[in-house]
């Protein structure tokens, strides 16, 4: 042991001082680890890391943009190649092609037909009960319709005929004069 010549008062400034510093690293210690610190600390790290991983990424795609664009070229070039060869080996099969792809071009271009006017097939008996609708429009209009249907139907039956029904643009639930 190595003889201390300190005064008491000394040794009680040099503890009073390393408590002071102790508690400064303390405090210090305690505002670093608060949860919002923490968490600032934990999205910093993870932004460099993404960062970096973004950066790596950008490298490989364009890597493989390339290739594949080159692939891409070389492919397109050879079936061009190939395509003008057999063209000009075999005119007719590519000439009888292209005609049928403007056909049918050309049908899908068209307007279809208006539709015509269908009836459906008669029928004894009811779809529905008439009791089973409610007073709502489309149920009314619905009823009307079967109960039209069933008359026109009766009437083939009784006539044992097939008659077409006259035709309105607008169903008699629709007109002004019914």
């Amino acid at each position: 042991m190595t003889a201390d010549h300190r005064s008491p008062a000394e040794i009680e400034a040099e503890i009073e001082a390393e408590r002071s510093r102790l508690s400064r690293d303390l405090d210090e210690l305690q505002e670093r680890l608060t949860v919002e610190n923490v968490v600032d600390d934990v999205k910093a790290q993870v932004r460099v890391q993404i960062n970096e991983i973004q950066r790596a990424l950008r490298g490989q795609l364009l890597e493989v943009t390339g290739t594949v664009g080159s692939e891409m070229r070389t492919q397109l070039t050879r079936t061009s190649t190939g395509v003008v060869r057999l063209t000009r080996e075999n005119p007719w099969p590519m000439l009888v092609t292209g005609l049928g792809l403007a056909w049918l071009t050309a049908s899908a271009l068209r307007r279809p037909p208006a539709p015509k006017p269908a009836y459906a097939p008669v029928q004894r008996g009811w779809v529905r009960e008439e009791a089973q609708y409610d007073a709502s429009p489309a149920d009314m209009a619905a009823a009307q319709l079967e109960e039209e249907a069933g008359s026109w139907a009766r009437e083939v039956v009784d006539a044992k005929s097939s008659p077409v029904p006259p035709y309105h643009a607008r169903p008699s639930w629709a007109r002004e004069d019914y």
